[in-house]
């Protein structure tokens, strides 16, 4: 063999060499990859068959419906342990259950035996919305609201204790005093007096009795703007006035007051008008003492 064709011989051999990938010409190649792609489109088909047949007749349910049909079985659950049955009961037992239980309650005594249950159950949710907006309201209010309620509450419970003993005593005494019951009573019985009112040729004066234990109490009673220097007409008393009366006449009880006589000798009719007006909205206890202002 020539040098020449040697020569060529080992540049067709280079060439060939070139065209090699692990050991395989480019065409091996792309036959191996599209056989591979055929394997793979092979495997996703019979997955998609195996699917189809297990899901074949079977129905595609939306989150809604599937919440509903989790939320009957747990109210089943909830049937079942009611009447003391296993969960596992078959389905025939359990329709025939059903069946029994939807007779006896069109007999006479299953209607009124539901119509009870109903009755408690509209007032077992009455109670539970009631408790729930009593409970907004707290949060809503917050805690001084609260704290101002619990106080009227004690205040309220110490009045009425010593309205009691009042009463009792009044018994005794075989139907001495009358009217409402004093608004501010003293846990053994002796009534808080709210004002000193003295009566005079001029018209009405006036004056809290000032009562440190009640300091908290009287912040919450609707008190008119008063002065002993301030002489009130009968009309003026009575607007000022009427919040209060208002608020007793609420709490069914009356505020007391002692009455100081101001007035001239000769002025007992003025007197008596003066005392009717106060009358209207106070009860009275008469001090034969001298006016304080």
């Amino acid at each position: 063999m020539s040098a020449e064709d040697a020569g060529r011989i080992g540049e067709q051999n280079a060439a060939y060499r070139k065209g090699l990938v692990l050991g395989l010409t480019m065409a091996e190649v792309g036959i191996l990859i599209i056989f591979i792609l055929l394997l793979l489109l092979a495997v996703q088909g019979l997955r998609r068959d195996q699917m189809l047949e297990r899901y074949r007749g079977k129905v595609v349910l939306d989150d809604q419906r599937v919440q509903s049909l989790v939320d009957s079985e747990a109210a089943l659950g909830e049937i079942s342990k009611a009447l003391g049955l296993s969960s596992t009961m078959p389905p025939d037992d359990f329709t025939k259950l059903v069946r029994v239980v939807t007779a006896s309650a069109n007999t006479e005594a299953g209607r009124s035996s539901l119509a009870e249950a109903k009755d408690l159950l509209a007032e077992m949710r009455s109670a539970t919305r009631e408790a729930e907006t009593i409970a907004q309201r707290a949060k809503m209010s917050g805690a001084s609201e609260l704290s101002r309620q619990l106080s009227t509450q004690s205040y309220r419970i110490a009045n009425q204790d010593g309205q009691l003993k009042r009463y009792e005593a009044q018994l005794e005494r075989a139907g001495q005093g009358k009217g409402e019951r004093p608004c501010w009573v003293r846990p053994d019985g002796r009534i808080d007096y709210l004002y000193e009112v003295v009566l005079t040729s001029r018209g009405i004066r006036m004056s809290e009795i000032p009562h440190d234990d009640r300091s908290a109490e009287r912040a919450l009673l609707p008190m008119p703007t008063v002065s002993s220097a301030e002489v009130l007409s009968p009309i003026e008393f009575l607007r000022r006035t009427q919040p209060l009366y208002d608020y007793s006449a609420n709490a069914n009880c009356r505020f007391f007051v002692v009455i100081y006589d101001g007035t001239a000798v000769h002025e007992k009719p003025l007197y008596k008008n003066l005392l009717q007006t106060v009358e209207g909205h106070f009860y009275k206890r008469l001090s034969d003492a001298a006016p304080p202002f």
